[in-house]
């Protein structure tokens, strides 16, 4: 049996018309709300009353239901837009264990201009420690005061 081909008309029309199929990789770019402004946020919609994330909703609409226990992966990265895919083609269920695995770590820490608490990284305010992890200075010294 031939695997199914999907095509953005098969979804209802408010989500279909928010979809860009890249010609060179064949990404469904969501040109939509984001999760996020910056170009790794994923799409968001709303669907059965509350936000959800698109290439979520493309998957459970035409592919089928995510199994108990399982999440929606991206089946490889497909450079800066891959979060904004939602073809049903680059997307897989898969367990939260195997999607970690597969994320790349040291790029999303690389990506990250801020500490948790808000302090930007600069040189100034940057420690790399023995492992060649970031570490925010400021925040640094407001824990080893509270010691």
């Amino acid at each position: 049996m031939s695997p199914a081909v999907y095509q953005p008309s098969d979804l209802p029309s408010r989500i279909a018309s928010k979809i860009e199929v890249d010609s060179e990789s064949g990404c469904w770019l969501w040109t939509g709300s984001c999760n996020r402004e910056s170009p790794s946020g994923y799409g968001t919609v709303a669907y059965q009353g509350k936000t959800q994330l698109v290439h979520r909703v493309v998957f459970k609409l035409l592919v089928g239901e995510i199994p108990e226990g399982f999440q929606v992966s991206h089946a490889e990265p497909r450079g800066p837009n891959h979060t904004r895919c939602c073809n049903p083609h680059h997307l897989e269920a898969v367990t939260r264990e195997e999607a970690l695995r597969r994320r790349d770590w040291e790029r999303a820490r690389a990506r990250r201009t801020h500490c948790r608490h808000g302090h930007e990284y600069t040189p100034e305010n940057t420690y790399l420690d023995p492992r060649g992890f970031r570490q925010c200075r400021a925040c640094r010294s407001e824990r080893d005061k509270s010691r």
